[in-house]
């Protein structure tokens, strides 16, 4: 079983326990299920991307390395007029750049491996989570013989429930701040070679990232798009007005209207079944050979 599988089981155990929960007079396990739903990651996906970045890092040492000895062999010759000393500083700034892509290599190859060992982390955590939510599902079940008792297992599941939500919050804040670390250190390492080269009168690297930009942009508006669509879906299985963030409004917190946390349960169903989001999952753009995205217009 990968990890991607992991969350995907999490998530049916996680709907399992809050339906069971809720059957039994105990409602507070619905919050978790939106959330279980938001962190449904492919882990292996950044794995291969690292591995890749690796090799590319390989790849560079070992042209550096080749051309670094063939320009030695051309200095023993003992080259020493103006076209030797210009082709001289042209082959060190070529070595320059060819250094500048090794080290860009192992950042983003490290970034990668990072992220997806912290996706991996919460997929881990989450499937604890819905495991704990089963168990405490089970002990009300077990406690329901007796009406007594049953009110008691209830205010207590209550509890636990509450603090085990907290305590999933906490390590989600602590996972968005990862990968928000892990994000910056991609754009920093990109601005900082960007900037040196146009400090140095040399903007290819601004321009190549702004066809760059360019030619991601149908997959930029696709992503914010398959964003909201996931978000709406993960606060509509919540049942209740977000209370914070971008979605937040003056009724948060107050239920939603009748029928649309189960219209969100049941596009959750075939998303999960699909692996892909109801609407924005039937217009993925193309991907070109060069890697970059057709427009409509195109």
């Amino acid at each position: 079983m990968n990890f991607a599988e992991l969350a995907r089981r999490s998530l049916e155990l996680g709907t399992g326990s809050a339906l069971s929960l809720s059957a039994l007079g105990v409602p507070a396990g619905w919050p978790f299920v939106g959330k279980m739903y938001i962190h449904q990651y492919h882990p292996q996906a950044f794995f291969d991307g690292a591995g890749t970045w690796l090799a590319v890092h390989d790849d560079v040492v070992t042209a550096r390395l080749n051309v670094e000895a063939l320009v030695d062999e051309v200095a023993v010759t003992s080259w020493r007029s103006e076209d030797g000393r210009a082709f001289q500083r042209r082959m060190d700034a070529y070595l320059a750049d060819l250094r500048g892509i090794e080290i860009r290599a192992v950042v983003t190859a490290i970034v990668l491996y990072t992220a997806g060992a912290a996706l991996a982390a919460m997929i881990l955590f989450q499937f604890l989570v819905a495991a704990a939510m089963a168990a405490v599902a089970l002990w009300v079940l077990t406690a329901a013989v007796t009406p007594l008792s049953l009110a008691g297992a209830r205010l207590l599941a209550m509890q636990c429930l509450v603090k085990l939500f907290e305590g999933y919050q906490a390590v989600e804040s602590l996972l968005n701040m990862l990968l928000h670390g892990c994000a910056a250190a991609l754009s920093a390492t990109v601005v900082v070679d960007v900037a040196y080269g146009a400090a140095h009168s040399d903007h290819s690297g601004l321009k190549d990232l702004a066809a760059a930009t360019f030619a991601q942009g149908p997959m930029l508006v696709w992503g914010t798009a398959n964003r909201v669509e996931r978000d709406l879906t993960a606060h509509g299985l919540g049942g209740r007005h977000p209370g914070g963030g971008l979605w937040s409004s003056s009724r948060a917190g107050a239920p939603l209207p009748n029928g649309l946390p189960q219209l969100a349960g049941a596009k959750a169903v075939d998303d999960i079944m699909t692996g892909s989001q109801t609407i924005t999952g039937r217009y993925v753009p193309e991907q070109a050979a060069n890697g970059s995205y057709s427009f409509p217009w195109e």
